[in-house]
């Protein structure tokens, strides 16, 4: 399931076309994690939107978010870039049947009304992580998925979580969840050598 892509992406043709058969895996329900792991410079953010372009072109959803120094306290700072957009441009109806079921559980994280401070790193417990699940997996069931979490040596620990959890549920659903990040003794989390 895991897949690991390393260094020397200045020639993308090999790790795209690795990516690509990722894509095309999805795309006919078998899920999985591609890890892009390489020193800063060398192409990592350029393969990553390769990916989005060719996923879309594929018919996949594609949801994408990027860690930042700046917002790597933020707790769930990287899901909510992931889901905030679909959500908010999703009609009524769409909004329903993705937010159901367990899945319910997570709404509140994705109304604005509710404060900031609430989402605290504290709540990273499982009915919060089982509930981000069902929502992919209620977005997956009409359409496969791409998530594409670029920077994720900056991502925050919460998201981090989130994405470990996920990644063990991945062959299930027709989700692949595309991560680039630099060698991780340059992560700000502890927690990101578990998506490796």
């Amino acid at each position: 399931m895991g897949r690991h892509t390393s260094a020397g992406l200045l020639e993308r043709e090999l790790e795209l076309a690795q990516v690509t058969a990722d894509i095309e895996e999805a795309g006919e329900g078998r899920g999985g994690l591609r890890v892009v792991q390489a020193p800063a410079g060398i192409g990592k953010t350029t393969l990553l939107s390769a990916a989005c372009e060719v996923a879309t072109e594929r018919g996949l959803r594609v949801l994408s978010a990027r860690g930042s120094e700046l917002e790597s306290s933020f707790a769930f700072g990287v899901v909510r870039q992931l889901f905030e957009p679909a959500l908010y441009q999703a009609s009524p109806d769409e909004r329903a049947a993705w937010v159901t079921g367990a899945a319910e559980l997570v709404e509140p994280m994705f109304d604005p009304s509710q404060p900031l401070e609430r989402l605290g790193a504290g709540d990273a417990d499982y009915p919060r992580l089982h509930g981000l699940y069902w929502l992919c997996a209620n977005l997956a069931r009409d359409r496969p998925l791409l998530l594409s979490v670029d920077d994720a040596h900056w991502a925050d620990d919460p998201s981090l979580r989130f994405l470990h959890f996920l990644t063990s549920r991945l062959e299930d659903l027709p989700v692949l969840l595309l991560v680039g990040t630099r060698p991780s003794e340059e992560a700000l989390s502890d927690l990101l050598p578990m998506l490796a």
